[in-house]
């Protein structure tokens, strides 16, 4: 394809998900607002849904934006020594709020002293555990480590997902791009382009060791501090 038919595509999907967020969202406050009118007490489903359709709309925001600022290299990044052990614990607790999905998490006693960006980190490991949840079968457990490497720190989110294929695995952390098991769920195909772009930030790097129907672990090196 031309430049303009990856526009025209881009363009297209982005609406596509944009629309499919909107078209719910919208029906389930028009049941709100009858509720309301009609002095029935609103379903606590529907507020749920509600704000779980908004949540998804500014995440696909924010990841739009977010790729616009990776391609200017104008992303805000600010390092500093940090335990990634305190970081990778917040990010499990924020997801096992938000999520019904067990998760195992296996950190060591001892500190895990990188430079790193807090909040950064966490954007990346929300995003490895949302797709963890995306992919896996329901149930399934997610299982989240870090441990001390050669040099750095090692970080590792595990699913019992599909897995990739070679083709898939070459191709994951490219933009606009989403896994054969995607179909039927949300995103733009941007969470894994945004991680390598973080993760490289950092100095650090990020890869998937999976096999078709063997799931798939996404790993993290980053360096000490």
């Amino acid at each position: 394809m031309t430049n303009g038919d990856d526009t025209a595509a881009v363009l297209a999907a982005v609406a596509h998900e944009f629309k499919n967020a909107l078209a719910p969202l919208g029906m389930t406050l028009q049941l709100i607002e009858r509720q309301v009118q009609t002095g029935q007490p609103v379903a606590a489903a529907d507020l749920a849904f509600s704000r779980a359709q908004v949540r998804l709309l500014s995440s696909l925001v924010d990841d739009l934006l977010d790729q616009q600022r990776v391609d200017l290299d104008a992303l805000p990044f600010r390092p500093a020594p940090a335990d990634a052990r305190a970081v990778v614990g917040e990010a499990v607790a924020a997801f096992r709020r938000a999520h019904d999905r067990a998760v195992a998490l296996e950190l060591p006693e001892a500190p895990l002293m990188a430079e790193l960006d807090p909040a950064r980190l966490r954007q990346v490991l929300a995003n490895l555990l949302e797709n963890a949840d995306r992919y896996a079968p329901p149930g399934s457990p997610v299982t989240v480590r870090a441990q001390p490497a050669a040099a750095g720190v090692r970080i590792e989110v595990s699913d019992r997902g599909p897995g990739l294929g070679p083709q898939e695995k070459a191709r994951i952390f490219q933009r606009f791009v989403r896994g054969a098991a995607s179909r039927g769920t949300s995103g733009l195909g941007l969470g894994l382009y945004l991680c390598q772009a973080i993760v490289a930030r950092h100095g650090g790097q990020i890869g998937v060791d999976s096999l078709p129907g063997a799931g798939c672990t996404f790993w993290i090196l980053l360096p000490n501090a």
